[in-house]
């Protein structure tokens, strides 16, 4: 019996996701009898740990041994990140541009079903954007109403002010069924785009200047490149807080 431990190494919904599919194509390849995650994985919320890998009915549970984690800084112009992943783990369908898979049946929500929702929350670095002004200008050039922005959390936000309405979901099987519902989401590159992708969900991304494509995965998904609205204090600020980041271990993600 051919085992695969997989131990993700950064903890946020989109890391999780990007390696969602491999589970199956170990199973349907016949490249592995049994694949599990380990539990040294790092894992920023439970909810991911619930929603990706315990409904995965191609994982075989959770183990205490660390695992294998491959994670490619480059993709060619024939594949995306999650194939790379893929390949970096020796596993081949055959099939290119991925995307990420959840098994969780999202409900009908009828009040949202004709909603237009931006979520402004992000992690990880969506380019140079440092306000919700130049989102706020695209919708308003596109003549877009946004119906409901999701509230902000801990972390940062580009938030709107034209938005009807806040809304907040607790967990984030609520977040698929707001997902599924409403009629348009918008939202910036982080793990709401990687899962909207999960739910073959269509959305509208955007992102700024700097941005690594490597993280523009979805064929899904339509992305706004908006530019920057970085300062000469903001350049100043990003580069010093990468030079920082060379020096300083910045822990666990």
């Amino acid at each position: 019996m051919k085992s695969l431990v997989i131990q993700l190494k950064k903890g946020g919904l989109g890391d999780h996701l990007f390696f969602s599919h491999l589970p199956r194509i170990a199973k349907e390849t016949g490249a592995y009898d049994k694949v599990f995650i380990s539990n040294q994985s790092e894992c920023r919320h439970p909810d991911t740990i619930e929603l990706i890998w315990k409904l995965n009915p191609w994982l075989d549970g959770f183990t205490d041994q660390g695992g294998e984690y491959h994670f490619p800084e480059n993709v060619n112009e024939s594949e995306n990140l999650l194939d790379a992943i893929m390949l970096a783990y020796g596993l081949e369908d055959g099939l290119r541009f991925h995307e990420p898979e959840i098994y969780y049946a999202p409900k009908l929500l009828s009040n949202l079903e004709g909603a237009v929702v931006y979520d402004p929350n992000y992690i990880s670095f969506t380019g140079k954007l440092r306000t919700g002004k130049k989102i706020e200008s695209w919708f308003m050039k596109e003549n877009i109403q946004v119906n409901y922005q999701m509230v902000h959390l801990k972390n940062r936000a580009l938030t709107i002010k034209s938005a009807e309405k806040e809304m907040a979901t607790s967990n984030l099987f609520e977040l698929c069924d707001l997902m599924y519902s409403c009629k348009r989401m918008y939202c910036l590159t982080t793990g709401t785009a990687t899962l909207a992708a999960a739910l073959g969900k269509s959305v509208t991304v955007f992102y700024g200047t700097g941005h690594d494509q490597l993280y523009r995965h979805s064929k899904l998904h339509q992305y706004e490149n908006l530019g920057t609205d970085y300062t000469i204090k903001n350049e100043l600020f990003y580069y010093f807080t990468l030079f920082l980041q060379k020096l300083i271990p910045i822990g666990k993600r």
